[in-house]
């Protein structure tokens, strides 16, 4: 994989706006955890859960295309793998949601 700069494109009341809406998603959140390249999170099952993490995703892929996400949804709820192929992406990532691991 080719190294993409760590540049996001938010405005910083885009940006605020956008950690907003992740953080909104806090109560669901069952466990995360530092992962091989950023963060690992596991949320509980919730009407309109998928839809929205879906959204954020694309929003985004959009902005900081340094980012990799993967999404698996089961029985028990969904995982979320945000990555990065650098170690700068790593830190970038735990910096940006490091509110919603704190959750």
């Amino acid at each position: 994989m080719q190294n993409t700069p760590l540049v996001c494109t938010l405005t910083a009341d885009d940006y605020r706006n956008r950690e907003a809406a992740w953080l909104k998603l806090q109560p669901f959140v069952r466990r995360s955890a530092a992962a091989p390249g950023g963060l690992s999170f596991s949320f509980a099952r919730g009407t309109g859960l998928q839809d929205s993490l879906t959204e954020l995703i694309r929003l985004e892929a959009e902005c900081c295309a340094w980012m990799t996400f993967a999404i698996v949804e089961s029985a028990e709820g969904i995982e979320l793998a945000i990555t990065s192929n650098t170690a700068d992406g790593e830190r970038g990532i735990r910096e940006a949601f490091a509110a919603l691991a704190r959750g």
